[in-house]
């Protein structure tokens, strides 16, 4: 006998609400995202995302804006003003409150064309005539007796015409422990008053300055060369001295050149020994 219940027609409202309800799962599985699109691991991946990431949308209804643009001066507004420019420190400054360098002043008033102080380095620039006066007085001064020349040296000024050279004389106080910088303009070819009559130890810095610069010195005992031959040509130290092959005049003169024959395979030997 049949079974009843197999046998028995589908109820037609049962087929409606399968069907209804398969419907709306296939719904939900369609609106769904992949799964690679919102950064979940597929099985068997890496867990590393071989897609770009998506940037997030904007709010439903709304559409993105565009991009800002960079702000852009408004005609006629006040500029901004540059930002202050350091100054660089002064270096040389004059001498104003020293009652020492005002007496010397009003000593040689005329004579003195500047005081200054140069890092810390009292400077004195004296004409050429009163130079020796000067040095003589601050060698005898009571106060501060310079009685110590340190240096005396010079400097080449080529682009100053009628004054192309400084001659500076060190000196020091001994017992006040003080520095002072004489200095006084000649020009060239010019002859400076020599100061071997104050301090004896300056013969042999004039005798230099004499022949790395060509600076005669009036009154001087001995001028002659010190550190070069009588015979060489120019004097180092002048800016305009050609240093480029200017021994090789001086040796080709006065030096005979010999060629000596040697075995050069002895260097070869003692190059392979070394190695």
């Amino acid at each position: 006998m049949p079974d009843e219940k197999t046998d028995a027609p589908p109820d037609p409202s049962e087929e409606k609400s399968h069907g209804t309800e398969s419907e709306g799962e296939a719904k939900k599985t369609a609106a769904a995202p992949p799964a690679e699109s919102v950064g979940q691991d597929a099985p068997g991946s890496t867990g590393v995302e071989e897609t770009e990431a998506i940037p997030p949308s904007s709010p439903a209804g709304e559409k993105p804006g565009p991009p800002k643009a960079a702000p852009v001066a408004t005609p006629g507004a006040p500029a901004k003003p540059p930002a202050p420019v350091k100054k660089a420190p002064t270096v040389t400054v004059e001498i104003t409150d020293d009652p020492f360098i005002d007496r010397i002043k009003q000593r040689f008033e005329g004579a003195v064309t500047e005081a200054v102080t140069t890092l810390g380095q009292q400077i004195i620039r004296v004409k050429k005539d009163s130079l020796v006066e000067l040095c003589r007085f601050l060698h005898d001064d009571e106060e501060f007796p310079f009685d110590m020349c340190s240096d005396l040296t010079a400097v080449h000024w080529p682009e100053r015409a009628g004054q192309e050279f400084d001659v500076v004389v060190m000196l020091y106080s001994v017992p006040k422990n003080r520095m002072l910088r004489v200095k006084a303009s000649i020009a060239d070819q010019e002859s400076c008053p020599s100061v071997t009559s104050i301090w004896a130890g300056t013969d042999w810095m004039e005798r230099e300055v004499y022949d790395m610069f060509g600076v005669t010195f009036e009154g001087h005992p001995d001028l002659r060369r010190i550190l070069l031959p009588p015979d060489w040509p120019g004097h180092p130290l002048r800016k305009e001295y050609p240093v480029e092959y200017r021994d090789n005049e001086w040796t080709d003169k006065h030096i005979e050149y010999r060629e000596v024959d040697y075995d050069t395979s002895l260097i070869n030997v003692k190059y392979g020994e070394r190695r």
